[in-house]
């Protein structure tokens, strides 16, 4: 008799990938809202892109990981 229980394993990269998604949606809408605001400072407003950007790379290197 098989067992019909899923593999830990599996369900942690499913829950994962899951936490991931939800990161790089969370990330896209900062960094959506930070381009449309009006900054003094022009490079102020680079710097806080530049680090959204260098957190979504590592998201989607975690992700790439994950395959």
């Amino acid at each position: 008799m098989e067992s019909t229980k899923i593999p830990k394993m599996i369900i942690k990269k499913k829950l994962k990938k899951g936490v991931i998604k939800k990161q790089l949606k969370k990330v896209d809408k900062a960094i959506v809202e930070i381009a449309e605001m009006k900054f003094e400072n022009y490079e102020e407003k680079e710097e806080k892109l530049d680090a959204l950007i260098f957190l979504k790379n590592r998201i989607l290197t975690e992700a790439r990981e994950l395959l």
